[in-house]
């Protein structure tokens, strides 16, 4: 376990380094999801065992459905919730994992209330509540409206009345996940848009997620080729094995870190480009700045270079858990002033990252804006002396603070443990990036 502060320290010299890239946890708790519902038994192999996906499991296990884990590999007894075992389900920081619960728990034989930690209450649940009593769902907010602690009336014979809805502007795309990923043992599901959709990129993953397991998806494209429209046919997933891929969230993290050490060589293992996972755009925008980003057997080598010069403008909506990494890193090495934009979604993640962002810039010396959404950001000059840097309770910003760490040294990240959340191995799988330590 890290020590409860971690201090950076910046290596004497480039790395020559492999970096074993964790499970993807979008893509893990999506398998979760239609492990749950699927005709039969279902084992999850690779999945990620971090603090999200754990906790959806239990609370899949809670709705009913067997679970268990055995040689790095989750089990699951598939056939939909059932008679709920507990009555009130935890689901920590989860924001996904709260959703996805949401929406499962519809389909159980009686009621369950969802909950979370303090910050997981802070964050806005109305959107599910809404679509899901759109669709014929009972839930009932026990506090404040349009937060947690929810109760979902489930009924496993009629769970929803209707199957077909319209959707506007969202604060996130997690819910339009979760309904599509429930839908095949709903009675399936027409969602038209009557709004662009927000982080399509995430809907068409859970899409393709879909797919893969056999249920019958359609789409409807405009002119310009955004999602209009979506549908999912009714129909258990047929599937008996799921392979969790690398997580390109965790991998565009660290890229930003050995991207932060000019001359560096690493290898990240397991990332696959273009492999439908949102953030391996962040790797395109590193390629864009300069660095070399290259494809090989097992992974992803990246060298570097000895500058980096990122574009004017970054629309991030595609890439949305890479930015604070990405920010920090055109903050410390970019050789002219960056623009991100598409950030709207960040306001309502574990923390507002946006805000965060800037904060922990800020802390470092460096200037930087935020105009509405965007982040404004001006490449700074390397400074002297210690500075400390808040995690906000945030496994992305712990990950953007060791960003500058490995550029300046005398760094010390609080709560280094919030890696938890999603790459529980983060400061070992890392070291040989650079020194980590007790402060």
């Amino acid at each position: 376990m890290p020590p409860p502060c971690m201090e950076i320290a910046r290596p004497s010299a480039a790395p020559r380094a492999t970096v074993p890239i964790p499970p993807s946890k979008s893509l893990t708790c999506r398998a979760l999801m239609l492990a749950a519902i699927a005709n039969g038994p279902v084992e999850v192999r690779n999945p990620l065992r971090g603090d999200d996906t754990d906790a959806l499991l239990e609370a899949i296990d809670a709705l009913g459905v067997d679970t268990s884990i055995k040689d790095h590999a989750m089990r699951l007894g598939g056939g939909g919730p059932g008679q709920p075992r507990r009555e009130r389900l935890d689901l920590g920081l989860g924001g996904a994992p709260a959703r996805f619960t949401l929406a499962l728990a519809t389909l159980a034989s009686g009621s369950v209330v969802v909950d979370g930690a303090s910050r997981l209450r802070q964050r806005p649940m109305g959107d599910a509540v809404d679509l899901l009593r759109a669709l014929g769902a009972r839930l009932e907010p026990l506090d404040e409206d349009g937060r947690l602690p929810i109760r979902v009336l489930g009924s496993a014979q009629s769970p929803w009345a209707n199957h077909t809805i319209t959707v506007g502007a969202t604060a996130t795309s997690q819910v339009i996940s979760a309904l599509l990923l429930v839908a095949p043992a709903a009675g399936g599901i027409e969602v038209v848009f009557d709004a662009p959709p927000t982080s399509a990129s995430y809907i068409e993953l859970t899409l393709r997620s879909l797919e893969s397991v056999g249920v019958s998806v359609r789409r409807v494209l405009d002119a310009e080729g955004a999602l209009r429209a979506v549908s999912v046919d009714e129909g258990r997933p047929q599937v008996g094995v799921f392979e969790v891929a690398a997580d390109a969230s965790s991998g565009a993290a660290a890229a930003a870190m050995a991207c932060a050490l000019p001359g560096a060589k690493v290898h990240l293992s397991g990332v696959v480009l273009d492999d439908g996972q949102p953030d391996t755009a962040a790797l395109s925008l590193l390629a864009a700045a300069g660095a070399r980003i290259e494809a090989v057997s097992g992974g992803v080598d990246i060298d570097s270079g000895e500058a980096l010069r990122f574009p004017p403008l970054v629309d991030a909506e595609l890439m949305p858990d890479a930015v604070p990494s990405l920010a920090v890193l055109a903050a410390v090495r970019s050789c002219g002033p960056v623009r991100f934009t598409g950030l709207h979604t960040l306001r309502v993640k574990e923390c507002d990252r946006v805000e965060a962002t800037a904060q922990v810039i800020r802390l470092l010396g460096g200037s930087v804006l935020i105009e509405g959404d965007d982040l404004c950001i001006t490449p700074m000059e390397l400074t002297q002396g210690m500075v400390e840097l808040p995690t906000f309770d945030d496994h992305r910003m712990a990950m953007a603070g060791a960003v500058a760490g490995l550029w300046r040294g005398q760094v010390r990240i609080d709560d280094p443990d919030v890696v938890s959340k999603s790459w529980p191995t983060f400061w070992i799988d890392t070291a040989p990036l650079g020194g980590w330590g007790a402060a």
